[in-house]
């Protein structure tokens, strides 16, 4: 067996442009060939997710479980098997490494989805519809019928090499711009879903245009001299190097997120999975909670976190998502502290 990375971005790495078709539903056609060539080492796959932005400002899917297979053996190797519940608009830029895991090194062809049937998707006016997803579309653009129950399952036919002792990689495109919603706000809602592998080149193209690779978890020991910590995420112990940022109070925001044990997203313009080694790029501290003391003038708000926690808010500067209210339950990023204010990157409105 061999570790295999798993990334999300709303990209998927695949090792040669595939060929889509679904496992429930009409339409789609896949070839069933290939070989298997089994090593008796085990290889590395790495997982990207990614998409190109549309015109909803959020779109929350659950995705239940991703896995490579080989049609003709049988063989197969869960490379998502924990469901991750994620807005496919906050990846349109970062690469997000999610986890590891070990797979056999043979050559796949065909990469499974299983995404549960209902997805959130709110507009620009930030009004909120549940949709049932009921189509797909692959890259072409080709529509299948979806058949499902709680959950819908994509089979795509397509190459994936796991080499042994290599890491080979995954990248899955949620073209938001490919979706399609029928009904929006009303209890028929429905929603057709583009998605797509990128293969190599694609996926260069996407660093060559600016994306960065992300990973999050929790983080310890960190040096303040140095700018160094340990990240602690699922797909393991990176060490991280931050002397690059320069947002004002960062060692503060740091050492809350330590004391409080709160989740650090790290972007970076790659992760090294050998070494272990990121160069961070941006970082950002999450907290959840409702909102009391709300000064619109001003920008601040207090934020009641974990048990009876609380942190004061600057959010002059951030981008908020919703309306903002006394008693609204938010989600923050923050970026820095100044002045006894811990500043937020975005405020979103749940």
């Amino acid at each position: 067996m061999k570790k295999i990375f798993i990334v999300l971005t709303i990209i998927f790495f695949a090792a040669a442009v595939p060929v889509f078709m679904l496992s429930c539903g009409s339409g789609g056609s896949g070839s069933g060939g290939g070989f298997i060539n089994q090593s008796s080492s085990p290889g590395n796959v790495a997982l990207f997710v990614t998409d190109d932005l549309g015109t909803y400002r959020k779109v929350k899917v659950t995705i239940n479980d991703i896995r490579l297979m080989h049609m003709g053996s049988g063989a197969s190797c869960d490379i998502l098997e924990d469901p991750v519940e994620l807005d496919i608009t906050d990846l349109s830029s970062v690469l997000q490494l999610l986890d590891v895991t070990s797979c056999p090194s043979i050559n796949y062809n065909r990469v499974v989805i299983e995404l549960d049937k209902r997805t959130v998707l709110t507009d620009a006016g930030n009004v909120s519809s549940d949709c049932n997803l009921a189509t797909y579309k692959n890259e072409q653009g080709g529509t299948n019928t979806l058949q499902c129950g709680a959950t819908c399952t994509i089979n795509m036919s397509g190459a994936v090499n796991v080499q042994a002792s290599k890491t080979s990689s995954v990248a899955l495109d949620f073209d938001l711009k490919g979706f399609e919603v029928d009904h929006f706000g009303q209890p028929n809602c429905s929603l057709t879903m583009k998605v797509f592998p990128l293969n190599s080149a694609d996926f260069e193209k996407k660093h060559n245009d600016g994306f960065r690779e992300g990973i999050s978890g929790l983080i310890s020991n960190v040096d303040t001299v140095k700018k160094t910590f340990t990240l602690t995420a699922d797909s393991g112990v990176f060490t991280v190097t931050y002397d690059d940022i320069n947002a004002p109070g960062i060692d503060d925001l740091l050492a809350l997120a330590v004391a409080d044990q709160l989740e650090v997203r790290v972007e970076s313009l790659i992760i090294d999975l050998d070494t272990r080694k990121i160069a961070a790029t941006a970082l950002i501290v999450e907290a959840d909670g409702p909102v009391s003391a709300l000064n619109s003038i001003a920008g601040t708000f207090t934020l009641t976190y974990q048990t009876n926690k609380t942190m004061l808010i600057d959010y002059l500067t951030a981008d908020v998502e919703g309306i903002l209210l006394n008693g609204s339950q938010v989600e923050v990023k923050l970026k820095g502290f100044e002045l006894s204010r811990y500043l937020a990157a975005e405020v979103e409105v749940k």
